[in-house]
């Protein structure tokens, strides 16, 4: 009798468990399997996003190279010396952008964009035009930044543009700009015109 009491007891017993493993996978304290998913699904959506953000910045930021390198030519003395580096800076600042793409397992899928400049004939207007491409794309990256979810990505950003705000202080200064309208808000949005 004892054997077939174990017998019959088995079959019950792994019910009993089978139900108890489904009604504590369902929930009662702890993360469903479902609500993990779902999180795992934004963050991969927010890397996502910031991908893309990140190469539409790196787009505009070798725009800027390109359009110093159309604009450098004609230029001459300090105002060269002084245009060779920034464009080496902003040239440095795709090789950062591309550094955050990769932290974020991203690729490079840059569309192509260009800066047009028309002609540019006195080197007054080549300062001027590097000064509003180093404008707009401190706007750009301004926007970038509320929208980027990434950290690391956010600090790049941030300290790009600090650094493009010191280029419009040079530029500003070599478009004959007067020491008190070298820095002429407290705040660099890349919306006050040339001098």
């Amino acid at each position: 009798m004892r054997g077939g009491a174990v017998r019959r007891a088995s079959p019950l017993a792994l019910a009993l468990l089978a139900l108890a493993l489904a009604l504590g996978s369902c929930g009662g304290g702890g993360e469903s399997t479902e609500t993990v998913d779902t999180a795992a699904l934004e963050r991969e959506a927010e890397r996502e996003a910031d991908i893309e953000i990140l190469n539409q910045i790196l787009g505009r930021q070798q725009a800027a190279v390109d359009a110093f390198d159309r604009t450098i030519g004609g230029m001459r003395g300090r105002n060269r010396a002084l245009a060779l580096r920034l464009r080496t800076q902003e040239e440095e600042h795709t090789v950062a952008v591309l550094e955050a793409l990769r932290d974020l397992d991203g690729i490079e899928e840059v569309e192509s964009e260009e800066i047009a400049s028309g002609p540019l004939q006195s080197e007054a207007e080549r300062l001027d035009f590097l000064y509003e491409v180093e404008s707009a794309t401190i706007a750009d990256e301004l926007g970038a930044i509320a929208r980027l979810d990434s950290a690391s990505a956010r600090e790049v950003l941030a300290s790009t543009i600090a650094n493009q705000a010191q280029h419009l202080v040079l530029l500003r200064r070599a478009l004959g700009a007067k020491p008190a309208k070298w820095v002429p808000t407290a705040f660099e949005d890349g919306a006050t015109p040339a001098p």
